[in-house]
């Protein structure tokens, strides 16, 4: 029962995670749409100062859309979400909030930090059980570990991914 909970939560949390992304892209349409029908709107701001609606997410959600975006766009969700088989690399709709046992045998709990670190130095986080050559590979492939926002972004949507307070 406890795993049809959490699976359960999973599911949903995921489910958020996409409806942000899609929440995100149509407000910017919308946007984009109101600044095209109101000329008198365009006409009253400067050249020299263009006017900027503030953002409807915080600056967390943005992360994690973005997060959601490069997931896709960066291939991750090809190793990392699979619907079928064994994953090449963990699944990150169960892998923040537990511990792992990475390839030299420390435990570490998955968070932010870890993330944020084994984002930007995969070969000094690699995860016991996985080939780390793929990952390695993925990362000079898309540069980013010189990427800090994708850095951040890609961290926050796999934290989100985890289990709640976790």
């Amino acid at each position: 029962m406890g795993g049809e909970r959490r699976e359960l939560r999973v599911a949903a949390r995921a489910q958020r995670a996409s409806g942000l992304v899609l929440a995100f892209a149509v407000g910017a349409v919308a946007l984009a749409g109101c600044a095209t029908s109101h000329p008198s709107a365009i006409q009253s701001a400067t050249p020299a100062e263009p006017q900027y609606a503030p953002s409807p997410l915080s600056n967390t959600e943005q992360l994690v859309a973005q997060g959601a975006s490069l997931v896709v766009s960066d291939g991750c969700s090809a190793c990392h979400l699979p619907r079928t088989g064994k994953a090449l690399g963990p699944n990150f709709t169960s892998f923040a909030g537990h511990r792992v046992t990475l390839a030299d045998g420390r435990r570490v709990l998955v968070g932010l930090p870890f993330l944020q670190a084994g984002l930007e130095h995969p070969e000094s986080n690699e995860i016991a059980g996985y080939d780390p050559a793929p990952m390695l590979a993925a990362i000079r492939r898309t540069g980013l570990s010189h990427r800090p926002r994708a850095l951040a972004a890609l961290a926050a949507f796999i934290e989100q991914m985890g289990p709640e307070g976790g």
